[in-house]
Order: C-alpha cells, then sequence, then structure tokens
C-alpha cells in the first residue's frame, strides 16, 4: 500500500525593519489566513513556544484551523539587529505536520555569517 499523501504545504521567509505589526496583530493575522478567530492579548503568551538559535530565542507560534479540511501555519520570529526574520510554513494540517520536525531543525539551526 503506497503511503497517502498528506497534501501540500509552502515555506516562505521575510524580514522586516523593526517590530512590524507588533506581536498580537501578527498572530491575529496568522490566525486569519487560516480561518481562526483573533485571540485576546491575555491569551498571547499561551500561543508562543520559544525555540533556541545561535542567533537567540525564536518565538514559535502554531495554529491548526478547524472544519473538514484542516490548514495548519507555523511561524518562527526573530528580531536580529533591528530586523524582523518571519518564517512560515503553512498548508494542509497534515503535510504541514509531516515537515514541521524539519521547520523547527531549521529554525533552530539559524545563525549570523556576520563577524
Amino acid at each position: 500500500v503506497p503511503p497517502q499523501d498528506a497534501g501540500k504545504s509552502e515555506a516562505s521567509v521575510v524580514a522586516l525593519p523593526g517590530d512590524p505589526g507588533g506581536e498580537l496583530a501578527n498572530v491575529n493575522r496568522w490566525r486569519g489566513q487560516i480561518g481562526l478567530g483573533p485571540i485576546e492579548p491575555a491569551s498571547l503568551g499561551q500561543s508562543r513556544k520559544t525555540a533556541r538559535s545561535r542567533l537567540g530565542d525564536v518565538m514559535v507560534y502554531d495554529f491548526t484551523g478547524e472544519g473538514t479540511e484542516k490548514s495548519r501555519i507555523v511561524v518562527g520570529a526573530v528580531k536580529v539587529d533591528g530586523t524582523t526574520w518571519f518564517f512560515k510554513l503553512m498548508g494542509q494540517a497534515a503535510a504541514v505536520g509531516k515537515h514541521r520536525p524539519a521547520f523547527l531543525k531549521i529554525l533552530e539551526g539559524l545563525k549570523s555569517d556576520a563577524a
């Protein structure tokens, strides 16, 4: 029996100056991308995990949508020298779940080549 296809996912990287949008606004934007409603400021800390990298702590957010065709998004955010880097894995929940361990390894392996 061939393995079942987990579906599609895609990864992206964006670097923006400063702290664009703020944490709560970004979290609610990502939740909206997979059909979830916004969270309140008091729930923000429960939504965040931390991964350690050589660049510093990476804030990690992981949300799964509801319904029959579940979507999932995993985002890592790290601020380096006044720039916030966003690493996003998004797609069908099964595919994102399959690729999540490798994605987290990438986040943990972040480093700078700057002297």
